[in-house]
């Protein structure tokens, strides 16, 4: 009886480590948004999955496109903060939901698709 007792802490503990800790999904989506209101657009641009890898300079075509939108963005939102993840497709694909908390303290909830490449997680823009 008190080994069943004891089995049954030990795996409480380590359920309950286990589903507290962050997906490397969720992980990356928010360093994403860490590096946005960072204004590190380059680093963003990087998380993006493209169907073809940039070249450099459109590398920094498509960072100077997001600066410019994230300045009217980022004067509206506060904080992202990454809530949880849905993994669809074991170390591949997963679906990370976030949320938008805006300057006047209203919360939007949102998802994000991520795909791993090469070992990387990074932001799906498809639709």
């Amino acid at each position: 009886m008190i080994m069943r007792k004891i089995f049954l802490s030990v795996f409480g503990l380590v359920l309950l480590t286990a589903c507290s800790s962050r997906s490397d999904a969720e992980k990356a989506l928010q360093d994403y948004f860490d590096a946005m209101q960072n204004k590190d657009f380059k680093t963003v641009v990087d998380g993006m999955n493209f169907d073809r890898k940039p070249t450099e300079e459109e590398k920094e075509q498509f960072a100077a496109l997001l600066e410019d939108k994230a300045a009217r963005d980022l004067e509206k939102v506060k904080e992202y903060k990454v809530v949880r993840d849905s993994v669809v497709v074991e170390d591949s694909l997963s679906v990370v939901f976030y949320q938008e908390i805006m300057q006047d303290g209203t919360i939007e909830e949102q998802k994000q698709k991520m795909v791993k490449r090469d070992g990387k997680w990074l932001m799906d823009l498809g639709k």
